[in-house]
């Protein structure tokens, strides 16, 4: 589902955009994915993890902006992929339809200014338009900041996986399970 496009200004005064993405802009997000990975352990892939084809990428954008079940969120500092956020329905099952799936990632660059905030809200506000009752997330046991903001912004915490993270460094993370009711 395509988004408006819009200006957003963060705390430390700097303007983004904020809109959905098109397949000129795959190689971009590809960088964005590569870099995200490499900046912390909190995303679900290693920088070397991310290998999807300049075509694949397109695809899947293109996908995505046409679909009538999610929407993303992307925010650019010029050409350039600095945030992203994702709300998508779990199933289209009937007993489960109602529950929409919410992931972010914001350039470390980009941390701490309002920014995931803001993703936030819009997510919560479009969710809502779509018709969900609930947005689900799992979020590192160890992202305190995360969860902090997530707790911010309505989600309760609902359980936790252990070990759902094994690190290269052989360290098992666990998988806090959060939910906000619409």
């Amino acid at each position: 589902m395509r988004i408006e496009t819009e200006t957003l200004t963060l705390k430390d005064g700097r303007t983004l955009t904020l809109r959905t993405p098109d397949e000129n802009d795959a190689q971009a997000f590809i960088d964005y994915m590569v870099k995200a990975a490499e900046d912390t352990h909190f995303l679900i892939r290693y920088p070397e993890e991310i290998s999807p084809t300049l075509e694949k990428e397109k695809e899947i954008i293109m996908e995505n902006a046409e679909a009538d079940d999610a929407a993303w969120f992307s925010v650019f500092d010029g050409d350039k992929v600095v945030g992203n956020c994702s709300i998508c329905r779990y199933r289209s099952h009937l007993k489960v339809k109602h529950r929409c799936v919410f992931a972010i990632a914001i350039d470390k660059e980009y941390w701490g200014c309002g920014l995931g905030e803001i993703l936030m809200k819009k997510s919560i506000a479009k969710a809502k338009e779509m018709g969900f009752d609930q947005l689900e997330l799992g979020v590192y046991e160890d992202n305190e900041r995360a969860r902090a903001l997530y707790r911010k912004m309505g989600f309760e915490e609902c359980g936790i996986l252990p070990r759902a993270y094994k690190l290269k460094d052989g360290t098992y993370v666990g998988e806090v399970s959060m939910v906000r009711f619409l």
